[in-house]
């Protein structure tokens, strides 16, 4: 007779991922995902300058004058500008490695991703010709300011996420199949029924919540949600596997899932837990970035692992077990028989 309460209502735990899930879907189909923090295609016109001799305001004005005026006259107008202090250099330069100096100074402009490069080319080459012929500039050559200009797209981004998603997801898959050889089809149907689940109870959660990702997370962390269900699995069938070994009929379904339970809730709390804490520590450790929010929704997946984990899978494979033990034993019985036939013939 099971005594653990959490094992008694998959009816709960399958509603509440239902309605979840459920929701999700329809209001992934109608409003789609929250991708707010994707930032659209632009172009960017930068000046740097790096050098031990410091840049005066007046200097600064300067350099925006010249930009502007180079704007105007190739009829190109800027949707944004950026003047920032003591900024290391853009990834754009490439004229060599430079290391600040306290007195570095970037002059950012940022474009609509339909304007020519032509046009910024041409504007980048006015603007250091200006450079050049102004005296003022004598202790900032050549070799210290650098003017060019780039296109941010976030394609490539998203080409290269997709492709680790995949691969979590495949990853999940190809233990499916290890637990299936491993600790029984009883024990695979179960961890595939909680990673499909998770998966779909992550994305649920960014739908419902409207919470902003950028266009590539959401599948990464449907990935990374069957990939955390699947680990977590793994730990509470390694414990299963142990108590199979018990003489047949000693333990009933509920009994041995339970006693699984009970042996591996600690694991699967410190398992998960660390996972959390780290994702934690990342998006602290990188709160001035875009990652930060990378590292901040991972948690999510996470969390929907730890609950499948602790609650829906267990409940789950009481059933599950319970039917798979059931037809074992009538398999056992129909072998018995066939062998006393032939043994009566």
């Amino acid at each position: 007779m099971m005594s653990n309460k959490r094992l008694r209502l998959l009816p709960v735990w399958a509603a509440i991922s239902a309605v979840f899930v459920i929701a999700g879907i329809v209001l992934m189909a109608l409003l789609g995902f929250n991708n707010a923090l994707d930032l659209p295609e632009s172009k960017t016109f930068d000046v740097y300058y790096n050098v031990v001799v410091d840049l005066s305001e007046e200097r600064k004005a300067s350099l925006e004058t010249y930009c502007e005026d180079a704007f105007r006259e190739e009829n190109i107008s800027f949707a944004k500008k950026q003047t920032l202090e003591g900024q290391a250099a853009p990834v754009s330069q490439t004229q060599g490695a430079f290391s600040p100096t306290g007195n570095d100074f970037l002059l950012r402009y940022t474009f609509t991703a339909d304007v020519p490069d032509t046009a910024l080319a041409a504007a980048m080459q006015k603007v250091n010709a200006d450079i050049e012929a102004d005296d003022a500039f004598a202790q900032a050559t050549a070799a210290e300011t650098f003017v060019s200009f780039d296109a941010l797209t976030v394609q490539p981004m998203n080409e290269a996420v997709w492709r680790g998603a995949v691969a979590v997801a495949v990853a999940a898959v190809v233990a499916l199949i290890y637990v299936a050889i491993r600790f029984g089809p009883g024990c695979a149907l179960t961890g595939l029924v909680a990673c499909v689940n998770d998966a779909f109870l992550t994305l649920a959660v960014f739908a419902i919540a409207r919470i902003p990702v950028y266009t590539f997370a959401p599948m990464l962390y449907a990935a990374i949600a069957a990939a955390v269900s699947v680990t977590l699995w793994l730990i509470r069938c390694m414990k299963l596997r142990d108590d199979a070994k018990t003489p047949a009929g000693a333990l009933s379904a509920g009994e041995c899932v339970e006693r699984a339970v009970g042996a591996t809730d600690k694991t699967v709390l410190l398992c998960a837990g660390t996972l959390l804490a780290v994702l934690a520590v990342g998006a602290a450790c990188t709160a001035a970035t875009g990652a930060a929010a990378v590292f901040a929704g991972a948690l999510i997946p996470v969390a929907a692992g730890l609950y499948s984990s602790m609650l829906l899978a267990p409940a789950l494979h009481v059933a599950v077990k319970a039917k798979f033990d059931k037809l074992k034993k009538r398999s056992v019985r129909y072998e018995g028989k066939k062998k006393s036939a032939k043994a009566e013939e």
